[in-house]
């Protein structure tokens, strides 16, 4: 399709005459008068209505006008791009990743401004965040499960994971509590899904733990108003709400992590922007979280 004709079709929309949009496009009247029925008649199907020498849009006309500016902006986007191939760098990255992580983590790098060069997300599960890589969807992933071999992987953050109690519980003032300890307790989990639980259930496999979860919940908040209305410890690596006190948990004296990961194609044509943008990410982190601030996805 030629997109001088889309233009020229969507300038007499704009304007609303031909020789409005003649004067705007500098193009003389009659000629435009005729690339818009040459159009008409490549497409097979008129856009306008002639009456009284006026040219109103038909259905068919209103139904192709968000098409005709979709293609434009297609083309743009599509030039835009390729001009960024041949100069080896990306004027704005997409990245994939879990809610969670989009929210505590992108969203508010975005907000910083600064040299930021991440422009779009891409909201995934979290065992679909490698995937969405690898199908060109982003330009790079943050997960929480090991990236798989054919992508560059670098450790973006540590985040430790803590038991959330109210205020009357006897864990309340306790900095930390270890893992032994903690599985005496009620405990209420994140499901199967979240990295927090896989965590937590290994490093309770290798030491021969069992627990008593009443409840399990794909959503740390609610896990968290559970805990908070009394029906047992959460375990969640989210700050806390609704007047939960937190402890850190260990495993043998060491605190008990979940490791967020950046990965993408070594062979991705932007590949030093995707490294600094992640360098930008992993300075962030560090300095508005610090230790375990963030919460995992």
């Amino acid at each position: 399709m030629d997109l001088r004709l889309l233009r020229y079709f969507l300038a007499i929309v704009d304007t609303g005459s031909v020789t409005a949009a003649s004067k705007q496009l500098f193009v003389a009247q009659p000629s435009l008068s005729r690339q818009l029925r040459r159009f008409e008649t490549d497409l097979g199907v008129q856009l306008f209505s002639r009456l009284d020498r006026r040219l109103v849009l038909t259905t068919a006309g209103r139904q192709f006008v968000p098409i005709a500016r979709d293609l434009l902006a297609r083309a743009a986007q599509a030039e835009t791009m390729a001009a960024a191939i041949r100069a080896g760098s990306a004027p704005d990255l997409v990245v994939a990743a879990p809610t969670t992580t989009i929210n505590d983590i992108v969203a508010p790098f975005i907000a910083t401004g600064g040299r930021v060069s991440v422009a779009n997300v891409v909201e995934t599960l979290p065992a679909d965040v490698y995937r969405a890589v690898t199908r060109g969807d982003a330009d790079f992933g943050l997960g929480t499960s090991v990236p798989m071999r054919s992508l560059h992987a670098e450790v973006l953050i540590h985040v430790d994971v803590w038991a959330q109690m109210p205020p009357d519980h006897e864990l309340t003032d306790s900095p930390h509590v270890d893992l032994v300890d903690l599985v005496r307790y009620p405990l209420v989990h994140l499901d199967a899904a979240h990295a927090v639980r896989r965590a937590f259930d290994a490093a309770a496999s290798s030491r021969g733990l069992t627990y008593d979860s009443v409840a399990q919940t794909r959503a740390p908040r609610l896990g968290q108003a559970l805990a908070a209305a009394g029906r047992g410890v959460c375990v969640t690596s989210d700050d806390p709400r609704y007047g939960l006190s937190k402890a850190l948990v260990l495993v043998n004296g060491d605190p008990l992590t979940v490791t967020i990961y950046a990965a993408w194609d070594p062979e991705h044509y932007a590949a030093a922007d995707i490294d600094a943008t992640v360098g930008d990410l992993r300075a962030f982190t560090s300095q508005r979280y610090g230790r375990g601030g963030v919460p995992a996805g």
